[in-house]
């Protein structure tokens, strides 16, 4: 007993002494009195303290690059559809864009027929007017005059109904 009363005065002196926490540059003496007050079992304690901060920090870093990515993936196939949508929406532009270009070659066309047909009936007209004014003395001839213009009067008369039918 007096050996272990030895041993612990001993201990209780070296570990008031000054001494080194660092295991690395610590002395047997530092060494002794740090495995005897704790010194080291506190550092193990703190540097597993900073070892489990660190990992929830990376899991917690791990977790925010996951929601980002999956954000990015999301905002991804939002602009994917999107620029499909704008795909259709010029597809449909482009075909009521050459609608409208038929349609307004079919109203020019149909302008022009209407223009030659007012310029045959005004034609017809001074025929008309022309042989009601002055009739040839020959029956037969103003029998054809007058059935030509009859059948011009037909014709156009068939082109109005065409024309103004919807199609």
């Amino acid at each position: 007993m007096k050996h272990l009363l030895l041993l612990t005065a001993a201990g209780l002196l070296l570990t008031a002494c000054a001494r080194d926490p660092n295991p690395g540059s610590a002395g047997y003496f530092s060494g002794l009195g740090n495995l005897l007050d704790g010194t080291y079992d506190d550092r193990v304690a703190q540097r597993e303290a900073q070892a489990t901060s660190s990992e929830q920090m990376a899991q917690q870093m791990q977790a925010r690059a996951a929601a980002a990515a999956t954000d990015a993936r999301r905002t991804q196939a939002d602009v994917a559809a999107v620029e499909a949508r704008n795909r259709k929406q010029k597809a449909e532009l482009a075909r009521l864009d050459a609608s409208y270009r038929r349609a307004l070659a079919d109203r020019n066309a149909k302008q022009a027929e209407l223009d030659a047909a007012k310029a045959r009936l005004e034609d017809a007209r001074r025929r008309q007017a022309q042989l009601e004014a002055s009739p040839p003395a020959d029956p037969a001839e103003q029998a054809r005059l007058q059935a030509e213009l009859d059948a011009e009067l037909r014709a156009l008369d068939d082109m109005i109904l065409r024309s103004t039918r919807p199609e």
